[in-house]
């Protein structure tokens, strides 16, 4: 659009664009039963999750190895039980204790959550025990697996005890970042290009006054659940949990194409209000944040020495809190920068353009735009309003 179109043109094409704008879960239930034919690609979150799978049956395969050479057995009926035993607690871990069902599981306290999956490994391992002589068809076997019953099931408590720590631990500290760690990515600093997604609740202090330090920890858990999953969904990374909220961050590519963040933005939006009824029963109040989003390069570098993680620093990660900040100020829902909304293709669709921040240290001030999450229309502008210089001249210093 040109940006020196008339008045009316100019309103007409934010008009058309609000209302052709069709959010992606109307897309779907407006497509009827031929969408039941669609390949539905599988998510990154699912991707990892199968990762994390592997490497259980990895680990399995491993102590089931050392089980079977400690009590004399043939390695392939560890093989076979590493494959069973391995995949049930790599699936019941992924897909159901981090999952909304398995909250219950997660609040658990470690020791008595670890003995209650050494339990469900002994219990594994005695039906793949069975399975293994069916599958390879060895019944003349069994008097004597069973006679070694008593050795082998306390190694398989002590391994599977190792095994469930180690799987924690590489989920604390996340596989991509074990991975760095491990090659030395970011032994040396390295200048990444990066989107950063700041989102806190707001009026975390009310809240806690209102339900207790106690339920305010467990609303707050339950809620930074919630939103993580749409986050990894759409490609990103949870680089830090910070008190009341949280912040995300994407690669570039992988962020603007397809304008992924804005529907990682949609998706957490939709994953809070589908919880509404669960968060009132439970703890009498739904809610209610703020997201802050900007890009730029930053340095990305391991950061200290006893205990390693991954850090990122620059002035990208300053102007993305003011985002954040910005939406507090302006009351709105979401802020995205001047920079990222250049670089989408959904320019028209949620993007409002509401004025200009000053960053401290920066000395050009910051065009910023609140974005309508899908499913509420950004409102067309008043002729009061379109009179005004002010839009267009954001939307012309964005687009540079």
């Amino acid at each position: 659009m040109p940006l020196n179109a008339p008045k009316s043109s100019v309103h007409g094409e934010i008009f058309r664009a609000c209302h052709l704008y069709t959010p992606p879960t109307a897309k779907i239930a407006a497509s009827g039963p031929t969408m039941e034919l669609a390949f539905n690609p599988v998510s990154i979150s699912t991707r990892r999750k199968l990762i994390s799978i592997l490497l259980s049956v990895t680990i399995f395969a491993f102590l089931a190895g050392l089980t079977t050479l400690a009590i004399g057995r043939p390695v392939i009926f560890g093989i076979i039980h590493a494959i069973f035993v391995g995949s049930g607690v790599g699936f019941f871990e992924q897909f159901y204790v981090q999952s909304p069902r398995g909250r219950w599981l997660r609040s658990m306290h470690p020791v008595r959550s670890i003995l209650l999956y050494s339990v469900m490994v002994v219990v594994l391992y005695i039906i793949s025990f069975h399975l293994s002589h069916v599958i390879l068809w060895r019944f003349e076997d069994l008097p004597m697996a069973y006679r070694k019953l008593p050795i082998a099931i306390p190694l398989v408590l002590i391994f599977s005890v190792i095994g469930i720590v180690v799987m924690r631990a590489v989920h604390f500290i996340g596989i991509e970042t074990l991975f760095h760690l491990m090659l030395g990515t970011y032994h040396r600093p390295v200048i990444q290009k990066k989107v950063l997604l700041f989102l806190d609740i707001n009026n975390s202090t009310d809240l806690a006054e209102r339900l207790g330090p106690v339920r305010t920890q467990s609303l707050l858990g339950k809620f930074l659940f919630d939103v993580s999953r749409p986050i990894t969904d759409y490609g990103g990374d949870i680089y830090l949990y910070k008190g009341d909220g949280l912040i995300a961050l994407w690669s570039w590519g992988e962020a603007i194409r397809a304008d992924k963040i804005l529907s990682a933005v949609d998706a957490i939006f939709v994953a809070v209000r589908d919880e509404q009824a669960n968060y009132r029963q439970e703890f009498g109040v739904v809610p209610d944040f703020r997201i802050g989003v900007h890009g730029g390069d930053v340095v990305v570098s391991e950061q200290g020495d006893t205990k390693r993680a991954i850090g990122i620093y620059g002035s990208t990660i300053n102007i993305s809190a003011r985002m954040e900040e910005a939406a507090k100020a302006h009351g709105v829902a979401c802020v995205v920068s001047g920079d990222i909304a250049k670089a989408l293709s959904r320019r028209n669709d949620g993007l409002l353009p509401i004025g200009y921040e000053k960053i401290r240290g920066i000395s050009e001030e910051i065009p910023i735009f609140e974005y309508r999450a899908a499913g509420t229309a950004a409102p067309v502008p008043s002729d009061d309003e379109w009179a005004s210089e002010v839009p267009r001249r954001i939307w012309r210093r964005a687009a540079g």
